[in-house]
């Protein structure tokens, strides 16, 4: 009795410490589920360019921008950061492009600045951030490909997650299983 009570509160707190690690994982990835970031440094700033997801396909796009002094390390304050961004063709005529959009600045880490756009088409796309500081102007060019996604992917994801429990679960079934004398 005491040994299966043992057991038992092992996989209590193993379920309680991945319980722990997923109730935190918004701290434990990149700012906006931004988890990969492209990193240049123009002028006296390092600018970090993410998206999210990190293959975009057209719709919505989250971009997160990390911005801070290449000599200090503190963030961008007082600034306007915008993003634009277009797609061309083999002519080089544009096929698709947005406008310059202001980025917001995340007050709790404010070396991030958030922007949320709408791709419409796919292919490669070409997107500028736009830095304006005490009337100087830095620029920074992200190339990013954005194409259809497979829904294969999450099928497969999902059936070997399936596979997985079932398998887990018949596993922790033998474990508990009582053994009978024969």
């Amino acid at each position: 009795m005491l040994a299966n009570l043992s057991k038992l509160n092992i996989i209590y707190l193993v379920i309680f410490a991945i319980l722990l690690i997923f109730w935190n994982y918004d701290h434990v990835e990149a700012h906006g589920g931004v988890t990969v970031f492209k990193k240049q440094v123009i002028g006296p700033y390092e600018i970090q360019f993410g998206t999210s997801p990190r293959s975009p396909s057209p719709g919505p796009i989250h971009v997160a921008l990390r911005i801070v002094s290449v000599e200090s390390g503190l963030p961008l304050n007082e600034s306007t950061v915008q993003l634009s961004g277009r797609i061309l063709n083999l002519d080089g005529d544009s096929i698709s492009s947005f406008e310059p959009i202001f980025a917001d600045q995340f007050m709790e880490a404010p070396e991030f600045w958030d922007v949320d756009i709408m791709v419409s088409a796919e292919g490669n796309w070409s997107f500028k951030v736009i830095i304006e500081n005490s009337g100087k102007l830095h620029e920074a060019y992200y190339g990013v490909k954005v194409q259809e996604s497979s829904p294969l992917v999450g099928i497969f994801s999902v059936i070997g997650l399936i596979i997985f429990l079932i398998v887990l679960a018949l596993a922790v079934r033998t474990y508990f299983k009582p053994n009978r004398p024969r």
